[in-house]
C-alpha cells in the first residue's frame, strides 16, 4: 500500500518544471508550520504522484488544485488563520486553488475513516510536516467495503460541480479549464459512483477504468469515462466539440447514474431510502444532525431524514440539473445544504 512519500513524484509525467516548483511549495510550507504540533499532508492528485501538468504553460504550469489536509493531536490548535494566509498567497503565485481542510483531531480521523477522501488519502499522500498522524490512525478499509453513502456524496459533489460548469456555459463566460474539468470530473463521478455502489471500486483509476470497459454499462457511457480518465492523466484547454452538447451528453450519463444508484424507480426518494435500510445506514442520529445542521425541524416525510443527508441531496441533484441551469443561486437549500454536508 502507497502512504506518505514512497512515491517519488508529484505529477504524472514526471515534469522536471512542475516537480522541481511542488518541491519548493512543499518545503516552504513546511517552514511555514515549524513550531506547530501540526500533522499537513498533501492529498488529491499531486499527494498521490499523478497530478496534471499544463502542456501549453499558458496561466501557469499546475493543472490540478493543491489539496491540503491538516490534523492535530488535539480538538484544535488554532491554526485557520494561518491555513488562510498560506493558501491565499500561494494561490496567487500558483494561479491554481490551494485547499487546506479544516484542521481535523485523532478522533475526527477514526470517525471519518470509511469516508472516500479518507481511504484515498490512504493510498497516496506526500507529508509535508510533522507527526504522520493518518499512518497512525487511519485504518485502511477494502475498496468493495465503501458505504452507500460514499457513492451519494460523490453524487452530490460531482453534480454541483456540473452545475456550475453548465452555469458558466449558459452565460458564455470564456473559462475552459473550469468548464471542462467540472464536466469531465461529473462524468469520472458517475462511474465511480457506479463501482462503489456494485461493491467494485478500484483505487488505482487505471483498474476502474478496466472495470467499466468490462462493465455492461452502456457504451457510450464507457466512451465518457475513457476520455475523462484520458483527460485527467493529459489535461487540455481546447474544447473539441460543442460545449453545450457535452455538457447535456454528460448529464445524462450523471443523471441516469443518480436513477440507478436509487434502484431504478421513479420516486428517488424512496429508492435512495430503501437502499440506505438496506446497507444499513438508516438512524435516527442522522434527522438529529440534519436537524442542527440545518436548523430545520422537518416533520413531512421525516423518514427520508434519517438517511445520510448526502443521498438525500443526491435525489434534489437529480431535479436540479434537469436542464442546464442559467444561474446557480448560492442562497437555494440544495447550494445551501451542500456546503454543510458535502
Amino acid at each position: 500500500m502507497l502512504n506518505a512519500n514512497e512515491h517519488k513524484k508529484f505529477t504524472a509525467c514526471g515534469d522536471a518544471e512542475a516537480e522541481m516548483l511542488l518541491g519548493k511549495v512543499v518545503s516552504e510550507i513546511a517552514e511555514a508550520f515549524s513550531g506547530t504540533s501540526l500533522c499537513v499532508v498533501l492529498g488529491g492528485s499531486y499527494g498521490r504522484g499523478d497530478g496534471g501538468v499544463r502542456s501549453d504553460r499558458e496561466n501557469g504550469i499546475l493543472y490540478n488544485d493543491l489539496d491540503f489536509f491538516v490534523f492535530s493531536r488535539k480538538k484544535s490548535d488554532g491554526g485557520e488563520k494561518l491555513l488562510k494566509e498560506i493558501a491565499g498567497k500561494y494561490e496567487k503565485e500558483l494561479k491554481i486553488d490551494v485547499d487546506f481542510s479544516r484542521i481535523m483531531s485523532v478522533e475526527e480521523i477514526k470517525r471519518n475513516g470509511s469516508r472516500l477522501m479518507m481511504q484515498e488519502l490512504k493510498r497516496g499522500y506526500h507529508l509535508v510536516y510533522g507527526e504522520d498522524l493518518l499512518a497512525e490512525y487511519l485504518v485502511s478499509l477494502p475498496a468493495e467495503e465503501l458505504p452507500f453513502s460514499e457513492a451519494c456524496r460523490l453524487l452530490l459533489n460531482r453534480g454541483m460541480g456540473l452545475m456550475l460548469a453548465g452555469e458558466k456555459i449558459s452565460n458564455n463566460q470564456d473559462d475552459p479549464d473550469f468548464i471542462l474539468r467540472n464536466i469531465y470530473k461529473a462524468v469520472l463521478g458517475a462511474g465511480d459512483a457506479t463501482l462503489i455502489i456494485r461493491n467494485m471500486y478500484r483505487w488505482k483509476i487505471t483498474e476502474r477504468l478496466e472495470v467499466i470497459e468490462r462493465s455492461d454499462m452502456p457504451q457510450e457511457w464507457k466512451v465518457l469515462y475513457r476520455e475523462a480518465v484520458e483527460f485527467k492523466c493529459s489535461p487540455v484547454r481546447q474544447v473539441s466539440r460543442d460545449i453545450s452538447e457535452f455538457w447535456n451528453s454528460a448529464r445524462n450519463f450523471f443523471r441516469d447514474t443518480i436513477r440507478q444508484a436509487a434502484g431504478g424507480g421513479a420516486d428517488l426518494y424512496e429508492g435512495f431510502f430503501k437502499c440506505c435500510r438496506q446497507n444499513g445506514e438508516l438512524s435516527l442520529k442522522n434527522y438529529i444532525k440534519y436537524c442542527i445542521k440545518s436548523h430545520t425541524l422537518p416533520l413531512a416525510a421525516w423518514k427520508y431524514h434519517t438517511m445520510p443527508a448526502v443521498a438525500l441531496l443526491a435525489a434534489d441533484i437529480y431535479t436540479a440539473l434537469s436542464e442546464m441551469p442559467e444561474k446557480v443561486d448560492n442562497t437555494m437549500k440544495l447550494y445551501r445544504h451542500w456546503l454543510i454536508f458535502n
